[in-house]
């Protein structure tokens, strides 16, 4: 078996855009509207509904993993592995896929044939029991399960799964019981969540059945504490009038340095002045374009068809058939000649379903073009945006030939700042990127981030962002920038998903709940926000510019606008903007 053919799928709950979700409590789309919940109260609900599309997340991509261990075993089953050559290539197998410890062939309840870690105790008890799944249990400080598929009366497929990569995912935010209700996985700190078994979990707790094992998914993320630190202190962020003038002064200036150099932005530090005193006293010093603390950016058809054959397309990929992908792409499948620009965390150029996809890019955060994926939500929303389509493996993308450009702006923990955001936006202009996607956003104003959101207009590339999961109408930034299309999130009823952001700048909406994708070393995730619609949309755009690359900006956000499904109260509303995009359509209307 080809490593191409190996798939493997973990899962991750991440917090993207500071995710604060409700599904009880919705605005009022009609009237004011009166709610009697104290705020306190309405923010507990909110918060049970974040931790409820988390542990809904989890289950569907453990389901996921489950259905792709079994096939595979079939497979496996299928070929003599009792040769020494075969046994080899299996052993390969092994190492480098880590989520598979061992396999074994057993015959009338007798090992005939094993390869890597194989428990003989382990496999008698699921065989005689005659299940599909055994308990975890724990072998030098590791977890395993046990997983069999029959072959005859007699001969029974035997997989041993590392659960390593349920640790993982759940971090600190959930833990697992098996079951029989025993918890065997606790995310972080188990002072956070001591309980032995699911008769210790207190009321109201949000939890979710994976149903292939039975096993209890409990999230008990802590609701967050507001982060007060809004920007960096002592910094700030300064365009000059003059340049060689403003450089020339700043060196002369024994108080200040320079901490970030990306002309014609820069930051610069004190060692005596706090942010909120620099602000004030530079533009008294020196001519200045603009000055400004140093912002923290987060993370946030009855028409012939083209069905690809991607694994996980039929079964998984709601959120492409709902945007009649599947007849849009009959009239273009993209153009490897336009460039999509994912501005994130990064994205993994190894991973096999975008093989040959990714470019050279640049890390916004230290000048380099290590654009390594850290935290995975880059990932994740390159893979919506544009993986690898038709080639049996995974899942599909939007936009099937475009590029990727990786723009690492958000490290690790999934958190930039707005210079870092305007850097990256301004090289990715000058290398090429045709469209730029912004899965990320803060509620302040910048205007470095503008100056180079202006830029970007001016140089007529399409720029996409999320709203926002907040559930609020306040309006994030780059979103609420009138050069910018923003995307709303809407689930697979159609209906607004409940954290997404809304107002009067909500441009369009795309499916943002419960979106498979990729994660970095081969494995698929669902994730769920406004960080997951709008690479649909990024790559909706990539679409319309390569079947007429001579459309401007302006022109395709037009398009996509006019041939979007309406939604909500008839026309445009701040809940859905012109409504849901639909690829179909769009490519259409410029035949």
């Amino acid at each position: 078996m080809t490593k191409k053919s190996m798939i493997v799928i973990g899962a991750l709950f991440l917090l993207i855009i500071g995710l604060v979700f409700s599904n009880v409590i919705q605005p009022q789309e009609q009237g004011t509207g009166y709610s009697p919940l104290t705020n306190k109260q309405q923010e507990e609900l909110e918060h049970r509904g974040m931790d409820q599309v988390l542990a809904d997340d989890l289950s569907m991509t453990t389901s996921m993993f489950l259905s792709q261990l079994s096939f595979q075993l079939q497979r496996w089953a299928e070929k003599d592995i009792s040769t020494t050559t075969l046994r080899t290539k299996f052993e390969e197998e092994l190492r480098e896929h880590p989520h598979f410890e061992g396999f074994a062939i057993v015959e009338d309840d007798d090992i005939t044939v094993s390869v890597g870690h194989v428990q003989d105790d382990k496999v008698k008890e699921i065989t005689t029991q005659n299940t599909t799944y055994s308990a975890p249990y724990q072998h030098d400080d590791k977890q395993y399960m046990v997983m069999r598929e029959p072959l005859t009366e007699t001969k029974d497929v035997i997989g041993v799964i590392d659960l390593q990569f349920v640790t993982s995912y759940v971090k600190d935010i959930a833990s697992v019981a098996d079951g029989n209700g025993n918890f065997f996985i606790s995310g972080g700190d188990r002072t956070k969540a001591n309980w032995t078994s699911t008769t210790d979990l207190p009321e109201n707790i949000t939890a979710q059945t994976v149903p292939e094992l039975g096993w209890q998914i409990v999230v008990h993320s802590e609701e967050e504490e507001q982060d007060q630190r809004e920007y960096y202190p002592r910094q700030a962020v300064v365009k000059f009038t003059n340049e060689e003038e403003g450089l020339r002064w700043l060196h002369n200036n024994e108080t200040l340095s320079i901490k970030e150099d990306s002309s014609p932005y820069y930051v610069i530090e004190s060692t005596e002045y706090e942010t909120v005193d620099l602000v004030q006293l530079l533009p008294h010093e020196i001519d200045i374009d603009f000055v400004e603390p140093n912002y923290v950016i987060t993370k946030q058809a009855t028409v012939q068809v083209t069905v690809p054959n991607d694994e996980f397309f039929a079964p998984y990929q709601w959120n492409l058939s709902q945007i009649s992908a599947e007849s849009g792409w009959n009239f273009s499948g993209g153009d490897e000649d336009i460039i999509i620009a994912i501005l994130d965390t990064g994205v993994d150029p190894d991973h096999q379903d975008l093989a040959g996809k990714v470019l050279e890019g640049f890390n916004a955060i230290d000048g380099s073009s290590d654009t390594t994926d850290e935290h995975g939500h880059g990932t994740h929303v390159a893979g919506i945006a544009a993986a690898l389509t038709n080639n049996v493996t995974g899942i599909a993308g939007v936009a099937w030939e475009n590029l990727i450009l990786p723009i690492k702006v958000l490290d690790e923990n999934g958190e930039g700042t707005s210079f870092e955001v305007a850097r990256g936006i301004r090289w990715a202009v000058d290398n090429g990127a045709q469209v730029i996607n912004m899965s990320l956003g803060d509620y302040h104003s910048s205007f470095a981030l503008h100056d180079a959101i202006k830029y970007a207009d001016n140089h007529d590339v399409i720029l996409i962002a999320a709203s926002g999961n907040d559930n609020v109408s306040t309006p994030m930034y780059p979103a609420r920038y009138k050069e910018v299309l923003t995307v709303g999130a809407v689930t697979e009823n159609r209906e607004r998903a409940f954290f997404s952001n809304y107002g009067g700048h909500i441009d369009v909406t795309a499916p943002g709940e419960h979106i498979p994708s990729l994660f970095p070393n081969n494995n698929y995730v669902v994730m769920s926000g406004t960080s997951m619609a709008a690479p649909h949309v990024a790559g909706l755009a990539g679409l319309i510019k390569a079947a007429n690359p001579e459309l401007t900006n302006k022109q395709i956000y037009r398009i996509i606008k006019k041939s979007s499904e309406d939604l909500g109260r008839r026309g445009r509303d701040p809940f859905y903007g012109h409504g849901e995009i639909n690829v179909s359509n769009a490519l259409q209307k410029i035949r």
